[in-house]
């Protein structure tokens, strides 16, 4: 992946200018002649979130700034600003630790936690932005360590919403978790044939589970219709399918009690939790890692109705993903440091994606998002939506 490559392959860099940063000297010097040319500065990692382009101005590629330390005796992790969580969980697995990481390891580190970070044991350990320690910034006059005690402000709106214009992360320094203990995978069920209304009945009992979940526990459901395409395996090809995403961190028995009741509720295809490496965390919720175009949105709910639910099963078109996220917990306390998190008030997360491109326009794929959406919106919580799962071009005629 180059410079102006992106995951995101749905919105393309032009820029006029193009800085591959090896540390954070050669991000002062972009900046300072981003300010002498009157250019705009785009910052550019891996390019998942990504959704307006650098276009005329300073592409300011962050993605050889890769470099990650850990110090097991603090249980601290140093990450550059170009490291993926896959390789924060690289470094830190050795000792027995692990980072509050998502679902995706070629997600970027400093990107993720600009919204907050919904980790993979989300519920049990908080927020990723709960973890950071301090943030290290360029500008164009030099670096500065922003943490709670030098500047509250800022480190509440690095952890949560993103840098002020002008400032530029270089590095994370975060708290890590033991990784003695936990327990994931997925179940997966076969709903019926893309093309037609699926059976909601396991969505339902895995909503009704997980209403009831303690802490220790973090759950997601995505809902996906596959093609009818020769390169997809067999089992999936013109299928509607629902899988089940599950994190325990309370070992593999006490999971095992408590996935019971939903185990017993539905026939599942296939189940592969147990012991969970974090190396072989993507193995939870198995999301592509294949570079496409998509777009998405999500919104913020205080529960779900099954009329919604039903909605996911039945009006969801070929590689039209719905995914539930479950909050609550330890994502719904307050934090020991002030951030701009959103989602704290929320129990779930729902959000849909969409592909487009080819003879499928953004309009288009912005339609089917917004038709999964409207069936929990009248559960919107007042922060509303998750910046963290906002994908791809705007809608047509925002700015």
């Amino acid at each position: 992946m180059t410079s102006t490559r992106s995951f995101q392959t749905g919105v393309a860099h032009r820029p006029s200018v193009v800085v591959a940063a090896r540390d954070a000297d050669d991000v002062v010097a972009a900046l300072a002649r981003a300010g002498r040319d009157d250019l705009r500065v785009t910052v550019h990692s891996t390019g998942h979130g990504l959704r307006r382009p650098c276009t005329d101005g300073l592409l300011l590629d962050t993605a050889p700034m890769a470099r990650v330390t850990v110090d097991p005796r603090s249980r601290t992790a140093r990450a550059g600003a170009g490291a993926t969580w896959g390789d924060v969980v690289a470094a830190a697995a050795p000792h027995g630790l692990r980072p509050p990481h998502g679902s995706a390891p070629s997600v970027g580190v400093a990107g993720y936690l600009f919204g907050g970070g919904l980790g993979l044991t989300v519920r049990a350990d908080g927020w990723a932005a709960d973890h950071v320690r301090a943030i290290e910034l360029a500008r164009a006059t030099g670096t500065v360590r922003v943490c709670a005690e030098s500047d509250p402000r800022c480190f509440a709106r690095l952890r949560g919403t993103g840098p002020d214009d002008g400032d530029v992360v270089t590095a994370v320094h975060l708290g890590l978790l033991p990784s003695a203990g936990l327990v994931g995978g997925g179940l997966v069920r076969v709903l019926g044939p893309a093309d037609s209304p699926g059976d909601p009945a396991p969505l339902y009992a895995w909503a009704d589970w997980s209403a009831r979940l303690p802490d220790d526990v973090s759950s997601g459901v995505s809902v996906v219709g596959y093609p009818d395409l020769p390169f997809l395996p067999a089992h999936l090809r013109g299928r509607r399918v629902l899988r089940v995403g599950v994190v325990g961190t309370g070992g593999t028995g006490r999971t095992d009690t408590l996935l019971a009741p939903l185990r017993a509720a539905v026939a599942w295809d296939d189940d592969t939790v147990g012991p969970l490496d974090p190396r072989d965390s993507a193995r939870v919720y198995a999301e592509p890692e294949v570079p496409h175009a998509y777009l998405g949105d999500d919104v913020l709910v205080d529960g779900l109705d099954r009329a919604g639910l039903a909605r996911v099963v039945s009006r969801t078109g070929p590689m039209v993903v719905t995914g539930i996220r479950h909050l609550g917990g330890a994502a719904g306390r307050p934090p020991a440091v002030a951030d701009t998190v959103r989602g704290r008030d929320a129990a779930y997360c729902v959000n849909a994606l969409a592909p487009f491109g080819d003879d499928v326009t953004a309009a288009s794929a912005w339609s089917v998002v917004d038709d999964v959406l409207d069936g929990f919106s009248g559960r919107a919580t007042t922060e509303g939506t998750h910046p963290s799962f906002r994908y791809g071009p705007p809608r047509p005629g925002t700015a």
